[in-house]
């Protein structure tokens, strides 16, 4: 129904019209106050909780089982090109990854770039082939082989497109929620016409125009605003309906924050986080980062590794020892005097030497003779030479 075909019905022998913000919103301003995209804003949480926690992570290069950095070290952890340092980079490429579920990176004069869209094309034998390979307004004018590039692939379906058609469901509920809100404590009234009214003239301008302009401009800024007058010409009269009046209850609220944790939940789920981590709760932090980092982080970050390994450096140079490893034990903070007795039994137990726990404290390493041995109490004397018999 149009407009004037509503109005027709309504103003005929000086009837009564009821005014509310939904006769307003329907007929006459068709525009959402709100639009609440509580998916979309819960999924980004996630993805950069993601992408920082792996961005914070060592990519260590090993040359022969032994730790080594040299040029290929320096561009996982420092510059991967010229525009990025390698957070940014990993920030990006994880995002990318987790967001589209899918992420290619080529090489170009001996620097690393995150593709922001390309063509592929996939052989059941040979290899995938990629092209139309763009970036920041540039585009690549060759293809690239699978054997060239590093594709990563999260999941065989994009769970971003699952969680969309998922949470449409919950922003339709949101919208019903917020909605019920606003209306809890809205003022409704009547607005009598009379039907002479229709006829006259109000200072060189029609009904039609003064009508338009009293439920367009007028009503919605007397609704909008706490204290207001809302001037009315001679043929209209409007009535406060204090029957109807409702205060906003805890009711009301909770309704929205209920659908508001189902989204936190799913996509929590979606994503392997912990829900109590997503939603910013800080009881049982430590257990949480740990579920959060087995279950979440170590399954893409090995992902990550076991490309890189195999396009970069190959089966014979992994079959020899060289290889990157992706430690991801620097994401958790660490308190240096939580666990000095921890760090003693580690060094007494020659699990560790000096240098190397002071690597993953993140202090700097003193690099003398003694603090790279390692050492060993002589409580662990081997049993089969009777113990400490001095």
């Amino acid at each position: 129904m149009g407009f004037w075909a509503w109005l027709e019905g309504k103003l005929s022998t000086g009837k009564t019209v009821e005014v509310t913000a939904d006769t307003i919103e329907q007929f006459v301003d068709q525009e959402r106050l709100s639009n609440l995209v509580a998916e979309e804003l819960t999924v980004h949480a996630a993805i950069n909780l993601i992408a920082n926690s792996i961005s914070k992570c060592e990519f260590k290069t090993l040359s022969k089982g032994k730790e080594q950095q040299g040029e290929e070290y320096y561009v996982w952890n420092y510059e991967p090109n010229k525009n990025q340092n390698s957070s940014q980079f990993l920030q990006e490429l994880v995002t990318t990854l987790l967001y589209r579920n899918e992420c290619l990176v080529v090489e170009s004069m001996g620097q690393l770039i995150i593709a922001e869209s390309f063509t592929k094309e996939e052989y059941a034998l040979k290899e995938t082939v990629f092209s139309n390979v763009y970036r920041k307004g540039l585009t690549f004018d060759r293809t690239f082989r699978m054997s060239e590039v590093l594709y990563f692939r999260l999941n065989n379906k994009n769970i971003r497109q699952l969680l969309t058609n998922l949470c449409n469901g919950y922003n339709t509920l949101l919208d019903e929620a917020v909605d019920k809100y606003e209306k809890a404590g809205g003022e409704k009234g009547t607005l009598h016409i009379d039907a002479l009214a229709t006829g006259a003239k109000y200072g060189g301008r029609s009904f039609e125009e003064v009508y338009e302009d009293l439920m367009n401009n007028r009503f919605k800024r007397f609704f909008n605003s706490r204290s207001a007058v809302l001037p009315l010409f001679n043929g209209f009269t409007y009535t406060k309906q204090a029957a109807e009046q409702s205060k906003k209850s805890t009711s009301e609220m909770k309704d929205i924050t209920d659908v508001l944790d189902e989204i936190v939940v799913t996509v929590a789920r979606a994503f392997n986080i912990p829900s109590a981590l997503l939603k910013g709760d800080v009881s049982d932090v430590e257990k949480m980062t740990k579920n959060f980092l087995t279950f979440c982080v170590d399954p893409i970050c090995e992902m990550l590794q076991t490309e890189i390994n195999r396009k970069r450096y190959g089966k014979r140079q992994v079959q020899q020892g060289c290889y990157l490893k992706i430690d991801t034990t620097t994401i958790m903070h660490v308190d240096v005097f939580a666990i000095a007795e921890k760090i003693d039994k580690l060094i007494s137990s020659g699990m560790y030497c000096i240098d190397e726990l002071r690597k993953k404290l993140g202090e700097t390493e003193l690099g003398t003779e003694e603090s790279r041995k390692h050492w060993i109490t002589k409580n662990y004397t081997d049993i089969a030479k009777g113990g400490d018999t001095g």
